[in-house]
């Protein structure tokens, strides 16, 4: 059994399963310094690398087809067999496999639950032609988002509340950038994330037929006034700045969320988690004796 091998035994097994593709790459070798660059978001990053670890992480990205460029693979720490699987699922669709050592896995993982598996893949990213048309769609749109772990913090309540896709504007931070990934907890691989213009964003709404509701403090309506149903898209403005003057430019509903202290509005990744779990709450008919609005 494989976990029952020596370290150089795991190793011959992994070089035996992917020969062509397979090397032994030490701490200074340009993969690894590629790792770390992309880890501490230091250099550009041109092909939208991200770097996940471990059994869960890298099992989301083999679940929804995610594009692999290089796994990194430390012999010593796979010692399960749900952990070998996932390195012998992964290998077949990398294009690169680096067996490393203890010492420079060490310098490469973030986490303490790697179980040996360290994978740098490519963000998935979508164009809006890519969503189907249908009658029911909840869409969210983040304009001008600076923080990533907020935009992270998003996209897994997207996931949670089955919202259809997340559309980005005025991009402030990379999508790569690792507190986004973090922070979305592998929901980034799920939902599909579109980056455009404001502009472009605006006509493809209005061309099919969405309709459009900016979350703003100074709205008339509170967000559990509105019944979701349809075709909808939600804008979130940035943390600093709100919604773009684009947006009120157009023919838009807007909502806001009641406010009873000294502050005057909340963390965006906490006011677009309690939108879209309305949203839901109301699209699903979960609900049932709910007010129509």
């Amino acid at each position: 059994m494989f976990v029952e091998l020596s370290v150089e035994d795991k190793e011959k097994h992994i070089r035996d399963h992917c020969y062509d593709k397979c090397r032994f790459s030490g701490k200074s070798a340009a993969s690894v310094r590629l790792v770390q660059s992309v880890q501490n978001n230091s250099r550009a990053n041109p092909e939208k690398l991200v770097s996940v670890e471990g059994i869960w992480e890298a099992g989301l990205l083999l679940k929804y087809g995610v594009e692999i460029k290089s796994v990194f693979l430390n012999a010593n720490g796979i010692t399960s067999l749900e952990a070998y699987q996932t390195a012998m699922d992964i290998i077949t669709v990398a294009s690169e496999v680096h067996i490393v050592s203890d010492s420079t896995f060490g310098k490469m993982a973030e986490i303490g639950t790697s179980a040996g598996i360290l994978v740098l893949a490519r963000f998935p990213q979508k164009k809006l032609d890519f969503l189907s048309q249908q009658s029911e769609q909840l869409l969210i749109v983040l304009d001008g988002l600076e923080i990533p772990g907020n935009i992270g913090t998003i996209i897994r309540s997207c996931d949670g509340t089955d919202t259809d896709a997340v559309i980005i504007c005025n991009r402030k931070t990379r999508l790569s950038h690792p507190k986004l990934i973090r922070s979305s907890q592998g929901s980034c691989f799920k939902i599909p994330i579109i980056e455009d213009e404001v502009s472009n964003v605006i006509t493809w709404l209005s061309q099919n037929g969405y309709r459009i509701i900016l979350t703003d403090t100074d709205a008339d309506r509170y967000y559990f006034e509105d019944g979701y149903k349809g075709k909808i898209a939600i804008v979130m403005g940035s943390e600093r700045y709100g919604i773009s003057k684009p947006w009120y430019q157009i023919k838009a509903d807007s909502i806001k969320i009641p406010m009873y202290g000294d502050c005057d509005s909340l963390n965006v990744g906490i006011a677009a988690t309690m939108i879209l779990y309305e949203a839901a709450i109301r699209r699903k008919g979960i609900l049932k004796n709910a007010r129509a609005f």
